[in-house]
């Protein structure tokens, strides 16, 4: 078994990066190079600085690894696999796992990634493996919730014609995620849309 060192583990880590980014269908071509642009950076400095400090080391790492360690994709199953095949153990942050012992997501970012790959996700064996039976339903189900509460926020917004001072970053996270989620046309008229972005508009902070 071939131990690497950890600017090996880094600069493999950056082609699986490019990899991974390369086959993606989620991305687009200006975030794909954005992507690669960063992987570029760390390997050219990698090789440049053969004598990088470990704290210079974990800085690059962290860089490259937090669109990774934050999302919940298709993708992100793919390149954490990757990783593993090829001997690298860089600790994982689990989102999903959060969201099981928190009974949410701690970001918007991620509940919207949960209600528009879940279907997917959880047919993949690496989710298989990671979860039980019982935690996959419940990630479902927090799923779900999530999406209700949002929406509520919402429709009581629309109702009262007014956003409350405590929740308006709230429901600006609420109107991405409904715009994320493409769920306008399933809770809400054009008419309501065109109101909530009015009610959004014209909010005035005290």
């Amino acid at each position: 078994m071939i131990i690497l060192s950890n600017i090996e583990k880094l600069r493999l880590t950056a082609e699986i990066n490019d990899k991974v980014v390369d086959s993606s269908m989620l991305f687009d071509t200006k975030t794909k190079n954005a992507f690669k642009r960063l992987s570029k950076q760390i390997k050219e400095i990698l090789l440049n600085e053969p004598k990088i400090t470990s704290y210079g080391l974990n800085t690059l790492k962290n860089s490259l690894l937090t669109y990774w360690n934050e999302s919940i994709k298709p993708d992100t199953e793919k390149f954490w696999t990757e990783l593993k095949l090829n001997g690298i153990d860089f600790e994982r942050k689990e989102p999903l796992k959060f969201a099981l012992d928190k009974k949410r997501f701690r970001q918007v970012e991620q509940g919207i990634d949960a209600r528009n790959h879940w279907i997917e996700l959880k047919n993949q064996k690496e989710i298989q493996q990671r979860f039980s039976i019982t935690e996959i339903q419940e990630i479902e189900d927090i799923i779900s919730k999530d999406e209700n509460s949002r929406i509520e926020i919402l429709k009581k917004c629309l109702r009262k014609k007014e956003i409350p001072q405590s929740q308006y970053l709230k429901f600006g996270e609420c109107m991405a995620y409904a715009t994320n989620c493409r769920l306008w046309d399933k809770y809400f008229s054009q008419s309501e849309v065109e109101e909530l972005y009015i009610i959004w508009k014209n909010f005035r902070s005290k």
